[in-house]
């Protein structure tokens, strides 16, 4: 083994970043204790294994393409970088930033060397940051950002043709409730309705706290009377709560043509219409 060639071999296995080398069939031939740590497995392990097999279910398209997206990139005069995900044997994930390039085996052969910077940490940061930008501190509930960025992944998804129902509630006379028992008994029952419309609505819908005691429900694949049912459901629920809590509320479906906030603003004026008439009460201007 020549100089050059040592100090290769010591680079690769002292480097902290995964390196792995893949024959002509993707089967693993090579990597340091870096890889190893990043996939949760030893080097008897993954000898003679492909790495699709630890590669997480929603990635295994990319690693199937990975052949034509590195030709791909080579015909741009670029290197390829992906970002993947890997499973771990206890079922955890861990996300890789991949560079990927072609080279030549001991016989001439076209193998793969893979370099894997291990991300995780960066993703499990970005992806709390994410949830704080769009959950409502207080009650856990989606903040606006939150509820209206879920809306919009809706747009996108094969949902969209059907009925969506969208609601926006708010407690009757809470202002009188938090001048007589204080701001912090304010806050344990916003918490507490919180919690009972988002036990109510369950899998079915998407509950925002929108700001102070206004909340707003969306309804995905369900009309006018899927929602006033299960309004009804949370008028019951609330009812039983310590101060016999009630809330007005609006309702409608979208309509052909109309954005979810079309719909959203003829929901708010029929809650202001609601409250107007009386409140404790849902008002809706579809047929129930």
């Amino acid at each position: 083994m020549g100089v050059d060639e040592q100090w290769y071999r010591i680079l690769f296995e002292c480097s902290p970043v995964g390196i792995a080398l893949a024959d002509e069939d993707g089967l693993l031939v090579m990597m340091n204790e870096a890889y190893c740590t990043v996939l949760g497995r030893s080097e008897a392990e993954l000898l003679g294994m492909s790495s699709r097999g630890y590669t997480h279910p929603d990635d295994l398209a990319q690693h199937a393409a990975m052949e034509q997206t590195m030709s791909d990139a080579r015909a741009r005069g670029e290197q390829l970088r992906v970002e993947k995900r890997y499973i771990r044997p206890d079922g955890s994930v861990r996300w890789g930033w991949v560079a990927a390039e072609a080279v030549v085996g001991p016989s001439g052969e076209r193998w793969t060397m893979a370099v894997v910077n291990d991300t995780t940490s960066r993703r499990l940061a970005e992806d709390e940051l994410n949830t704080l930008a769009s959950t409502d501190p207080l009650t856990g509930l989606l903040n606006r950002r939150g509820w209206r960025d879920r809306l919009r992944l809706l747009a996108s998804t094969p949902d969209r043709g059907q009925p969506l129902t969208l609601a926006v509630l708010d407690l009757d006379h809470f202002k009188s409730y938090n001048d007589a028992h204080g701001h912090h008994a304010g806050d344990d029952l916003i918490v507490a309705f919180a919690h009972r419309m988002q036990e109510v609505a369950g899998a079915r819908g998407l509950c925002s706290r929108w700001g102070g005691e206004e909340f707003v429900l969306a309804l995905p694949r369900s009309d006018a009377p899927v929602a006033a049912a299960i309004l009804d459901e949370l008028a019951a629920v609330a009812a039983s709560m310590p101060g016999w809590v009630t809330f007005s509320a609006g309702y409608s479906t979208t309509r052909p043509g109309e954005s979810f906030w079309e719909c959203f603003d003829r929901a708010d004026m029929l809650l202001y219409r609601a409250k107007r008439e009386g409140r404790g009460r849902a008002l809706t201007d579809e047929a129930v």
